[in-house]
């Protein structure tokens, strides 16, 4: 099923997506892709950390729940190597919403979304669009 959302344009906005199903990852990455972002799929944290020192993207978006390296720790390296880059994270685990808390307490404030993505949700909160949140 293709998902095409006409709203705000994304005009390229590049997007490391990363999640060790690759399935999702791949899923997602095709979705923003065919919605004018530019969005490139990897499958585990140590992978997006490469990618993200050859070349920071402007979103970061990651799954929380993976093997070795988890996204929480992921994103804290990305935010440090990258200021500016916006950190969107997504869990279908309860626990994630206590970490996060934690994380926050610890100065790093990222973005959690319930998983599974629904599509246009997912990018109407890329895009800034809050009227379909």
């Amino acid at each position: 099923m293709a998902y095409e959302i006409e709203t705000t344009p994304s005009a390229g906005i590049t997007v490391l997506v990363v999640d060790d199903e690759h399935l999702i990852a791949d899923s997602i990455a095709e979705i923003l892709n065919r919605n004018g972002f530019q969005a490139r799929a990897v499958y585990d944290a140590r992978a997006a950390l490469q990618e993200v020192e050859r070349d920071c993207p402007e979103i970061y978006l990651s799954d929380v729940i993976m093997p070795e390296m988890n996204g929480l720790d992921a994103a804290r390296i990305v935010r440090r190597n990258c200021p500016h880059v916006r950190v969107m994270l997504f869990s279908g685990q309860a626990a994630t919403k206590e970490l996060l808390r934690v994380a926050a307490g610890q100065g790093d404030d990222f973005e959690l979304l319930p998983k599974p993505l629904h599509p246009q949700v997912l990018i109407a909160k890329l895009r800034g669009d809050h009227r379909l949140q």
